[in-house]
């Protein structure tokens, strides 16, 4: 066999060996589902409430339970309805996937994740998370938010209260179709004195 032949059958093999060895990190959905859930459930739904008050409605496809972690994953579609002080239902978020904090009722959306609410505002973004102990929905990835006007606003990161009447994009950038000022002071949302007005940024 010539010299030549024998770099190469050497190269070859270095290449394959590294190839095999190369491994994909995985994801905390991944190496939770690891184990064998506690509870597995599909199609169904599970409540969040705050004082004996309803505070979100969780549905999903499919959902596998984890006692020792105190958390439930859900696949298949998510979706998460959030109700006001008196049980109407004000804001929808759906997503591809979720998982829910039993110690405090927080609730993680991912993928595709969106938001509309009956205050005609709409948010597009790839993670999104709820905090029950502040009522509060945010996001510290990239965002498109569109107003009831029609105005499309992009930023990274979020945060608002969970009927969409104060909302905040943390770092804004791009346009908007109705000359909407896009600068943070004007992006800050202030109390709306109605859910008619709620959308519309203050002049």
């Amino acid at each position: 066999m010539s010299r030549s032949w024998i770099h190469f059958f050497i190269l070859t093999v270095l290449i394959l060996s590294a190839c095999r060895s190369e491994k994909t990190a995985p994801d905390s959905l991944t190496e939770a589902h690891k184990e064998i859930p506690d509870q597995e459930g599909w199609n169904s739904k599970v409540t969040a409430t705050k004082n004996g008050r309803l505070e979100a409605v969780v549905q999903y496809g499919h959902m596998a339970r984890y006692s020792n972690q105190k958390r439930a994953f859900f696949d298949e579609g998510v979706a998460v309805d959030f109700y006001d002080l008196y049980g109407r239902q004000r804001s929808r978020v759906t997503a591809e996937r979720g998982e829910l904090f039993e110690a405090t009722n927080d609730i993680t959306a991912m993928g595709n994740v969106v938001v509309t609410s009956d205050t005609g505002v709409t948010v597009l973004t790839e993670r999104l998370g709820y905090r029950q102990a502040s009522a509060k929905i945010y996001s510290d990835v990239d965002v498109t938010l569109i107003t009831v006007q029609g105005d499309t606003l992009y930023g990274t990161g979020f945060e608002s209260d969970t009927q969409m009447k104060q909302w905040e994009i943390k770092k804004p950038r791009g346009t908007a179709h109705a000359g909407v000022n896009l600068s943070p002071e004007q992006l800050r949302r202030r109390p709306a004195s109605d859910d008619s007005s709620a959308a519309a940024p203050q002049p």
